[in-house]
């Protein structure tokens, strides 16, 4: 594993090899010793390996190396092979301690016979670890003035005066070329990497010294494909030529185009180019199928038994214009839609969209009809992601009154999400922050005036692998110098449901009539906070509390519900079952089952 510098003189050798060839004939003469043991009556038997004095880290690595542990719980070899096994353990002791800087153990072996067979026992005493007394790694070349290299070589895992660990070592030398690799340094070569021991000083120095030679550059980026505008392709690099090489912008451009609709198969190569330190870019790409269609059907628990039908158009012309057309029914809420979606400036997250869409909902005597017509343009800002809004709609709804009211507005709005985690599918760290604003004024084609914002937080925090928190907040009021009833019932705050307070039925918090129907509300307070913890696998159990609820004026009367839940970490996110009470009834029910699908954040 490591070269390890001892000079010891031509005549000690002779000397030792003398001295080791009389002692041979001498023990061949003798008589045998008691010491030596007997084999069992019935055969061999079983033979029983143990080592003794060491951490797990240390036996494990003696244990791998000691030949005779080959035989451990098997039926033991012959009696001669057994015995020259175990003359050679004490060597192989040595050898495996040696990596992790004990090079002057006690050893006390033993071999003898059971009942059952034999036991081979040694009791190991690891001694002193041998110090470092030079660390001199070293990074050479144009690679000197990378930070990234900086980084590591302030970061290493050995340092001067902690003992000597091989392994370590080994690690050191594989990041190294496993950074220039990354990074571009396609001539990187150690010009010294030496590991010397010195017994009699009991001391260690390693040097290591990493040349990179020059970094390569990207060169030109080649798109192999027929059917969509340079223009469009050209957009998705990160990188343009002349840019310093890194790997991870290959494996970011690869991500994202196979990301997009438009590609069933992305295979991005940089061949280097030593005569010139560039590495041209090519990019070898498949079209996906033009049209996808789809159908489903599905229970949920806010919407009741509902079926899907959805067709895609990936691509309608070379700039990558394409569009979606959606069919949705179920016993609460149906809709039909269809969104016309243009690439932005990057294609991976901007867009700018046409959308019309119709809905329904009848549902405890909130029914109402509502058609839309919009656009909307979507950004991209370091970790903010930033949507813009233009709808004209028109709703048909219900009143406390049990007649119908007609509105019509034009409504502009905004929605940012901020979000940082470690993934977004199955979080250990993450934050999600979200903000909306909305509003119309009869001055601009509305029937009245409102302003309505919202602001949505949600936090995950892993103390380990097995255990998790998860919380919740959303929150909400509505400004208007109208009457209330005049705000269309889409526009209200309701809570109660799978993704609001669980162990209450959808939408049956909030404000009530004359004759105790729930109207919605102009404010909105829901919090929530779950313990999840993981007890096989992909598979966690998890115990949660909801509060919230939809109010008018300053004074909520919080509705709180209470549940378990079980969840398996499925390929598309995780699969949510929950079985929750409402504690507060009545609306609350004394059971409810949900289910989601999706991912944390």
């Amino acid at each position: 594993m490591t070269s390890t510098t001892r000079t010891i003189p031509p005549w000690r050798l002779l000397l030792t090899g003398l001295l080791l060839c009389s002692l041979l004939l001498v023990s061949g003469m003798l008589p045998a010793q008691d010491a030596v043991p007997e084999p069992p009556a019935n055969g061999n038997g079983t033979l029983t390996v143990t080592v003794e004095g060491l951490d797990d880290l240390l036996r494990n690595n003696v244990l791998a190396l000691l030949d005779i542990n080959r035989f451990a719980g098997k039926a033991a070899p012959e009696d001669i092979r057994l015995r020259w096994l175990h003359a050679r353990a004490e060597q192989e002791i040595r050898q495996g301690l040696e990596p992790f800087g004990y090079y002057e153990p006690t050893i006390a072996a033993s071999l003898e016979s059971t009942a059952s067979g034999w036991e081979a026992r040694y009791r190991v005493q690891a001694g002193r670890p041998l110090p470092i007394a030079l660390m001199d790694v070293r990074v050479l070349g144009e690679g000197r003035q990378d930070p990234v290299f900086q980084k590591l070589l302030d970061h290493l895992p050995l340092k001067k005066g902690e003992t000597l660990n091989q392994p370590q070592y080994e690690q050191i030398k594989a990041s190294l070329e496993s950074l220039a690799t990354e990074r571009g340094y396609f001539e990187a070569q150690f010009t010294e990497r030496a590991i010397r021991v010195d017994l009699q000083a009991y001391t260690a120095t390693i040097q290591l010294h990493y040349d990179t030679g020059p970094r390569y550059r990207f060169g030109d980026v080649t798109f192999k494909q027929n059917f969509l505008a340079p223009e469009l392709l050209n957009r998705y690099p990160r990188f343009k030529p002349g840019d310093p090489y890194d790997a991870r912008q290959l494996l970011k451009l690869q991500g994202d185009l196979g990301g997009s609709t438009y590609f069933s198969q992305v295979e991005v190569n940089a061949p280097p180019l030593a005569e010139t330190d560039i590495a041209p870019v090519e990019v070898e790409l498949e079209p996906n199928r033009k049209h996808r269609y789809s159908a489903g059907l599905g229970y949920g628990t806010d919407t009741g038994a509902r079926g899907k039908l959805k067709v895609e158009q990936r691509w309608i012309n070379p700039w990558g214009h394409h569009y979606t057309a959606e069919l949705q029914l179920s016993q609460i809420k149906s809709l039909a839609g269809a969104k016309y979606m243009i690439p932005g400036e990057d294609p991976t997250t901007d867009e700018y969209a046409i959308f019309a869409g119709y809905v329904q909902q009848n549902y405890n005597d909130l029914d109402y009809e509502t058609w839309t017509l919009g656009g909307s343009w979507q950004m991209q800002d370091g970790k903010w992601l930033k949507n813009y809004n233009l709808n004209f709609q028109n709703e048909q709804y219900q009143t406390s009154s049990d007649s119908t009211a007609n509105s019509l507005l034009l409504i502009p709005g905004l929605n940012w999400t901020w979000i940082d985690a470690d993934d977004r599918i199955y979080p250990k760290r993450g934050l999600m922050f979200g903000f909306g604003l909305r509003g119309a004024t009869t001055a601009l084609l509305s029937d009245i005036n409102f302003l309505q914002g919202t602001i949505n937080l949600k936090g995950v925090y892993a103390l380990n692998d097995d255990h998790r928190f998860i919380a919740r907040g959303d929150f909400g009021t509505t400004l208007m110098t109208d009457e209330f009833a005049d705000l269309p019932t889409s526009l209200r705050f309701f809570a109660g449901g799978d993704a609001s307070v669980r162990g209450y039925a959808y939408n049956s918090i909030g404000p009530t009539d004359d004759e105790d129907k729930v109207i919605g509300g102009k404010n909105l307070l829901v919090g929530s906070l779950e313990y999840e913890h993981r007890v096989w696998g992909d598979w966690s159990v998890a115990a949660f509390v909801d509060s919230g609820d939809a109010f008018d004026g300053l004074s909520p009367e919080l509705k709180t519900g209470a549940g378990l839940g079980v969840r398996w970490r499925s390929p598309v996110g995780p699969v949510r079952v929950d079985f929750a009470s409402g504690l507060d009834r009545p609306p609350g029910d004394t059971f409810r089952f949900s289910l989601s699908i999706g991912p944390d954040l």
